[in-house]
């Protein structure tokens, strides 16, 4: 009897080992979908100060939030995105959009979000750790998906999306549907994990 209760002890932490993980989106607001007003062009869209936008920040211009539909665009995700390209504060920088979490030094992240150029042939650059990386945004028709990983350097992580192509002109890069989740096992490694707690279980008892 106490030989079972140990395997099934073992057995009962090996499978909360194996049952999936659910780790929640660490950015706030990753869709843009505050209910902020929206403005301009009977309500297509709109332009704020960072400090009315949940989550996000910028240090040199507004932050552009369109209605999904307006001019024939629809939102990746939800019924808003933001234009990275927006209404600057200050004259001849880039423009940028950003956001900080607190994160794990080491820790791996999954970065996602999707993507589609305004006018066309666009560049933008995101950084997040140690991950920096310019991406060539010319699909006017649709949305396209970045999917990465990064390994946060700091406890607290900055995810800034800057403008590359155009740098300074006020058309350009949708941003939408960001998301940054920090990467957990497979479960096929915390099953062989579990199969090993067993085993050590049964060879104590054994010893014993």
């Amino acid at each position: 009897m106490s030989n079972l209760r140990s395997i099934g002890a073992a057995l009962g932490l090996a499978g909360m080992l194996i049952a999936p993980t659910v780790t929640a989106n660490l950015i706030e607001n990753g869709s843009f979908e505050q209910a902020l007003i929206l403005d301009q062009s009977n309500g297509g869209w709109g332009y704020f100060l960072p400090s009315d936008v949940d989550g996000w920040d910028s240090d040199t211009n507004k932050i552009e939030i369109w209605d999904s539909g307006f001019n024939g665009v629809i939102a990746a995700d939800g019924q808003r995105f933001a234009e990275l390209n927006a209404h600057p504060e200050t004259s001849g920088n880039a423009f940028t959009l950003f956001q900080e979490i607190d994160t794990i030094v080491n820790q791996i992240y999954h970065l996602t979000f999707a993507y589609r150029a305004r006018v066309g042939n666009e560049t933008f650059n995101v950084a997040a750790g140690n991950l920096a990386l310019n991406i060539d945004n010319s699909n006017t028709d649709d949305w396209s998906v970045f999917s990465g990983m990064f390994m946060a350097l700091s406890e607290t992580t900055k995810l800034q999306f800057t403008s590359v192509n155009p740098t300074t002109n006020t058309l350009g890069n949708f941003i939408d549907n960001v998301s940054i989740v920090a990467k957990v096992p497979e479960p096929g490694t915390l099953g062989l994990l579990g199969l090993g707690l067993v085993g050590l279980g049964i060879a104590r008892k054994r010893k014993a």
